[in-house]
């Protein structure tokens, strides 16, 4: 049985000494569990109220006893925050990366303490929205503010199946309907003759960037380009992570550093292969290939990848720049976007930007969708096709061997035939063709896919361990530099037979 009573304490008089007992104001009620235990809880200074609290923790004793007790009475007392902390813990038993808790944890406080939840019953969806705009009026973008409600959604349903809350406040709540429309850092792929320059200016670089010498960026950057590997799977990997022997080379990254929490192993170019033998000998064994300075974190070349590429384009567009000794075209050719860092469309070409020119590849060697979506690691096809970019003299290129019948010659005849779909050899239509979709170097223009365009005959297949790349010294590749974006051979550009490659 529970009881009400008002404790006797004792007050000392500072001034005499003299000690007096008196009654609290304030009921307390003493009950026992089934088990046994004794307890002790302050009531109310109304008698009724405490009588009716002291009933209520009687029954509540005799249903735990039976098994009776939900659970989430409990834990809907307890504030939020411990709630988030445990949340934490649970993300990082999974086995979850240290970035990745760490962006969840901050993600859910923001939510939490910006929309002002203290308790379970406290989560509204209406009041997770109003927050959620308050982001976008802040300047940030659609997908960001989708980053911050799957924080909190999903700590709500960890609240749900834990047995925390009767039900998933937010379930309802869906995500913004532009998020896939306002991309505020959008990115671009790099053409194979970008890519090519890129690589050979951080190779004959002598600076130390972030960290990492010439040589090692030239590397990290070939590694990226040819597997699509993303930062932290690049910063995980150690010699014992490639297989360089045998007919079919292979890159592979521990399922514990990988997004989706699989192994990934990717086949790797016969030339790459190649290139990266030489670097790996003499290099230690169970190290990082590219490792950060554990000294100095803003060093680390995971946090700043997108000033380390930056800074190595801005060297190679200068090298570009002074390539030309005509000032007409030296003008021209800074008018273009050809490696800038940030496009005229606003895209970047940032360190991610290199799965994009990896992906890009990919789907332009003609595989097939299910391939394609394999070589990217993508869950679905839709967001594989969102990293794979298409240029205007891409599709014009590839409308050009389109079999339309035209009929009757016509006065269109002659200048269909300067293009040589007609089966003739383009030796003199070549004179007519527009600057971007022509065999010749052009100054104007983003000098993305010229290599491709050359009149001559289709290259060759390779047979298996046939290299494509020559060295210059043991593991080095050879990356010829031109003036100009001509390759008439096109084996002449090691980034276009790395593309072959992949064919």
């Amino acid at each position: 049985m529970a009881e009400i009573y008002r404790p006797i304490y004792t007050v000392t008089n500072p001034e005499t000494g003299k000690r007096t007992r008196k009654k609290s104001r304030t009921w307390h009620i003493r009950y026992y569990t089934p088990d046994g235990e004794r307890h002790r809880v302050k009531g109310y200074r109304d008698r009724k109220a405490t009588e009716t609290k002291a009933a209520e923790l009687e029954r509540r004793g005799l249903r735990e006893a039976a098994g009776l007790v939900d659970p989430a009475e409990e834990h809907a007392k307890r504030p939020l925050a411990e709630h988030a902390e445990d949340f934490r813990r649970y993300l990082d038993a999974k086995g979850n990366t240290a970035d990745y808790v760490h962006k969840m944890r901050f993600r859910l406080t923001a939510v939490l303490d910006g929309c002002r939840f203290i308790k379970i019953g406290d989560v509204q969806s209406s009041a997770v929205v109003e927050y959620l705009g308050a982001l976008r009026s802040d300047g940030k973008s659609a997908k960001t503010a989708n980053d911050y409600l799957a924080a909190v959604k999903g700590f709500t349903r960890w609240l749900w199946r834990d047995k925390r809350a009767v039900l998933d406040a937010l379930a309802g709540l869906a995500k913004l309907a532009n998020g896939e429309t306002d991309v505020r850092h959008a990115r671009r792929d790099l053409s194979p003759d970008e890519l090519a320059r890129l690589l050979d200016t951080a190779r004959q670089s002598p600076k130390v960037i972030r960290c990492l010498a010439g040589i090692d960026r030239h590397f990290l950057y070939l590694t990226a380009c040819a597997t699509g590997f993303r930062v932290s799977e690049l910063a995980s990997m150690t010699p014992e992570s490639f297989a360089l022997d045998g007919d079919t080379p292979t890159a592979t990254v521990q399922a514990s550093c990988t997004k989706n929490r699989k192994e990934a192993v990717q086949p790797l170019p016969l030339d790459v292969a190649l290139a990266l033998s030489g670097y790996l000998a003499g290099k230690p064994a169970g190290l990082p290939l590219w490792p950060d300075n554990p000294n100095a974190a803003t060093e680390s070349w995971r946090l700043h990848g997108g000033d380390m590429i930056r800074r190595d384009l801005a060297e190679a567009r200068r090298a570009w720049l002074h390539s030309f000794h005509d000032a007409r075209q030296r003008a021209e050719a800074e008018q273009s976007d050809f490696l800038a860092y940030r496009d005229s469309q606003g895209r970047y070409a940032d360190f991610h930007a290199l799965r994009h020119s990896f992906i890009t590849m990919v789907g332009k060697a003609g595989v097939s969708p299910r391939e394609h979506q394999d070589l990217a690691r993508h869950s679905t096809y839709a967001l594989t096709s969102r990293y794979s970019h298409s240029r205007f003299y891409d599709l014009a290129a590839a409308v050009q061997g389109l079999p339309i019948p035209t009929g009757k010659a016509g006065p269109g005849t002659e200048a269909l035939a300067a293009t040589g779909t007609d089966g003739k050899g383009s030796e003199t239509g070549s004179k007519n063709l527009s600057p971007n979709l022509g065999p010749s170097g052009a100054i104007s223009g983003d000098f993305v896919r010229l290599a491709e365009m050359h009149d001559g005959p289709p290259p060759r297949n390779r047979n298996p361990g046939e290299p494509s790349v020559s060295a210059d010294s043991p593991g080095f590749p050879s990356l010829p530099v031109t003036p100009l974006c001509h390759y008439p051979q096109g084996d002449s550009n090691p980034c276009l037979s790395l593309e072959r490659a992949m064919s």
